[in-house]
């Protein structure tokens, strides 16, 4: 991505513009992060607002957060809720997601993965940054093989197809803003 990673990271950490930047996801609503070993269903629902008790992380680059978020996907409106812990690093920061306990079913037994990113690949320079996205889904043995094929050649490219324009894009508006300064 031609972007530096913290660009990549706003915009990673900014799930309430989810909806207007990636197609499958149609609503978010964001959840204090008080009692992560139970369901999401046991916090409580926050506007955009900024808190300083600690009830909501801040979502910022740099700074190490815990989120939970319930999303509303695709056409077919399924709610999935996930728990965000986003960490710096110095040789790359990351976020490790996991599907929140509400959400595991018959069908969708578990859901990790993470995000993670590394400037400056092959020497290429600071202003690119490359993506990672590792997922594991375990879902039900009954579930047919290719329903489960199908899902994965569909739903993984449209995980992250997003990343790379909306990150190059917001990296040229901040760089023109800045140099407009």
């Amino acid at each position: 991505v031609k972007a530096p990673a913290s660009v990549v990271w706003e915009c990673l950490l900014d799930f309430y513009s989810y909806p207007q930047t990636i197609p499958t996801v149609r609503d978010v609503q964001m959840f204090t992060n008080t009692h992560l070993k139970q369901d999401y269903y046991s916090e409580k629902a926050v506007e955009r607002l900024k808190y300083e008790d600690g009830t909501l992380a801040t979502l910022k680059h740099g700074v190490p957060s815990v989120t939970r978020a319930a999303f509303t996907l695709s056409k077919f409106r399924l709610k999935i809720a996930a728990i965000h812990k986003y960490r710096p690093h110095p040789q790359g920061d990351y976020m490790v997601f996991t599907l929140d306990p509400a959400c595991t079913n018959v069908v969708l037994q578990n859901a990790k993965g993470v995000w993670h990113t590394q400037s400056n690949p092959d020497g290429r320079g600071e202003e690119y940054t490359r993506v990672w996205l590792l997922c594991e889904l375990k879902v039900s043995s009954l579930l047919p093989k290719w329903i489960v094929d199908y899902a994965a050649r569909k739903a993984m490219p449209r995980a992250s197809s997003w990343i790379k324009p909306h990150c190059e894009a917001a990296a040229d508006l901040w760089f023109k803003d800045m140099k407009e300064r």
